[in-house]
């Protein structure tokens, strides 16, 4: 079996034209260098050089073999230079798990930070609730998962990244538009738009409403936020949602938010990974500038 020593050396032969020259560049004595052309001839079963005084070229047999030692050996550097850069995270692949709403409102801003930090680092996003994205970490299948907490998994290593208010939307027209706040009681009896009922903001929210003696009149499921947002455009509903998910339509002045209840509804943020994971740079850069944005977009 031909070693990549021999063929590295047998190339710079040829490429510097003299053994005595290889020898220098490679930092061997030229003994060294006749006994590796030597052995790497006996192994191809032919002659590769021919000596015309000091100088060396190659014979038909090893004009082929120079052919295909460069490419072997280039191959080699290649692999070479693409672990080192995924040893230092500047290439490989990053699996990224959060919300749908997370992806379309958090998500894109560190994102778009990270690749042009790491522009070799390809990023696969998956949206899914929280539940279903802690399932894909705990399976492996995600690398990272921007979860809502608390999270009830011992396998999984979790960095706090902030809090949000989840916000009563209505429209501008609605009474409670000029209201900063309205006690979770005046809910009853409304038409209420659910977002994602396997979420834990669903839980959250129920279980606000509930306490309070409340029984949501539920008309609508809907997993998409924009159409939640759209259903309450027009009159069609309440809805219950992150406070971020609509600062832009409340900027805009077509939705209204109002906290609920005295002290608003909070919850609190983190990136899940599997604990027994050794992280990679590319994943640590993920998390410190997660840590950096999102305490604001969550909360701002």
């Amino acid at each position: 079996m031909l070693e990549t020593k021999p063929l590295l050396i047998f190339k710079t032969i040829v490429e510097v034209g003299s053994f005595t020259r290889a020898g220098v560049r490679l930092g061997l004595s030229q003994p060294a260098i006749s006994q590796h052309i030597r052995a790497l001839e006996r192994e191809v079963g032919a002659p590769l050089l021919v000596r015309l005084g000091k100088s060396a070229r190659p014979t038909p047999h090893g004009e082929i073999l120079l052919h295909y030692a460069r490419h072997v050996l280039g191959k080699i550097e290649e692999v070479e230079r693409v672990l080192a850069e995924a040893a230092d995270g500047r290439t490989g692949v990053l699996r990224i798990g959060a919300g749908g709403a997370a992806c379309q409102h958090l998500l894109p801003g560190v994102l778009r930070e990270f690749r042009s930090r790491f522009p070799k680092v390809d990023l696969h996003v998956r949206s899914g609730y929280t539940q279903l994205t802690l399932g894909r970490v705990l399976e492996g299948d995600l690398d990272v998962g921007l979860v809502t907490l608390p999270l009830r998994a011992p396998q999984v290593r979790v960095t706090e990244v902030g809090r949000d208010e989840l916000v009563v939307i209505v429209p501008p027209q609605h009474p409670w538009a000029a209201r900063r706040r309205v006690p979770a009681g005046e809910l009853a009896g409304k038409p209420l738009v659910l977002y994602e009922r396997q979420s834990q903001a669903t839980d959250l929210i129920m279980r606000a409403l509930l306490e309070q003696g409340v029984f949501p009149r539920i008309t609508m499921e809907i997993d998409q936020m924009d159409a939640v947002k759209e259903m309450v455009r027009l009159g069609l509903g309440l809805a219950v949602v992150p406070e971020w998910a609509v600062r832009r339509e409340v900027t805009a002045g077509t939705l209204r938010a109002v906290s609920l209840g005295k002290a608003g509804l909070w919850r609190a943020w983190g990136l899940a990974c599997l604990e027994q994971l050794l992280p990679s740079p590319a994943l640590r850069a993920f998390v410190r500038l997660c840590t950096e944005h999102l305490p604001r977009a969550l909360a701002a």
